[in-house]
């Protein structure tokens, strides 16, 4: 089980080794999803399931998007996990075909709260659910003395932390550190908050996201 005392690479090792606790599960809600993609009249089409391990006792989140009727064998899918530390709740997602998670701290979320979701009465659990229903996953690339800029002009609370790569998401701009097969997702800006000069140091970025879910699902954000 995921405890607040484990270090980022302990908590990597703990939620690989539940994967094959875990597969039949998401196997059997992608069977649900399915039926439900099918019998449904609308679309974009979205649907979660709360997956339980019984071997280590984690739960993880699985999210299931259908941008189309033919999307129920190719849904977007979105892996993830919570714990608690005493400054609140992180999330942790699960790349599988790449051996790799993603850690969302709480000064993330409340980031996003702000910023994108601009919800302040939603719970800290309904955030955290909202966000990853909404996520497509991230395009990155290291960060350069321009990304650096941008970040420490938004992030003035946190100054002197380092971020070793900007990406391209559904939902905006975030800025991480990269440890090893760990990413640390540490903050998130919108579209909306850059000026245009600014915006244009995202473009190749957003493109390549953009050209990315074209190939995968067919469409862009």
């Amino acid at each position: 089980m995921l405890v607040s005392s484990m270090t980022v690479q302990e908590i990597h090792k703990e939620v690989f080794e539940d994967i094959p606790n875990l597969r039949s599960k998401v196997d059997k809600c992608h069977s649900d999803f399915r039926k439900t993609v099918l019998n449904a009249r609308r679309y974009p089409l979205s649907k979660s399931y709360d997956c339980c391990t019984k071997e280590k006792g984690n739960l993880y989140i699985v999210d299931f998007t259908a941008l189309k009727r033919s999307d129920w064998k190719k849904p977007v899918l979105s892996i993830y996990t919570t714990y608690l530390r005493p400054e609140g709740k992180y999330a942790v997602t699960l790349s599988l075909d790449m051996n790799m998670i993603s850690i969302y701290p709480p000064h993330f979320f409340k980031r996003y709260r702000e910023r994108i979701l601009k919800d302040s009465s939603a719970s800290n659990e309904a955030v955290i659910r909202e966000y990853f229903k909404k996520d497509w996953g991230f395009m990155g690339a290291l960060v350069n003395r321009d990304f650096q800029s941008v970040y420490h002009s938004l992030e003035k609370d946190i100054e002197g932390e380092m971020v070793s790569f900007v990406a391209a998401t559904s939902l905006g701009y975030c800025f991480g550190e990269k440890q090893g097969n760990i990413n640390i997702i540490k903050t998130i800006i919108s579209e909306n908050m850059l000026f245009d000069d600014q915006k244009n140091i995202f473009n190749d970025l957003r493109n390549a996201f953009n050209k990315a879910n074209k190939e995968r699902y067919g469409t862009t954000v």
